[in-house]
């Protein structure tokens, strides 16, 4: 059974979307596709960012 789900941000300037999905996650990445991009990090992009002082985080939310 599919459901309709809001999706939105804390963000006020993102508005929030309805999506028909049999998930939550499904609506989720349906939404995220349009706002992010996700690519395997080249080591250049490792050392600019980390160099930056981004964190690398891992899957449950703990840096590494």
């Amino acid at each position: 059974m599919r459901n309709i789900y809001a999706v939105g941000s804390p963000d006020p300037s993102i508005p929030t979307r309805l999506v028909l999905a049999s998930t939550k996650s499904q609506a989720l990445a349906h939404v995220a596709q349009s706002l992010l991009e996700v690519k395997i990090a080249s080591k250049t992009d490792l050392v600019d960012l980390i160099t930056k002082g981004v964190l690398v985080e891992s899957i449950e939310g703990e840096t590494v």
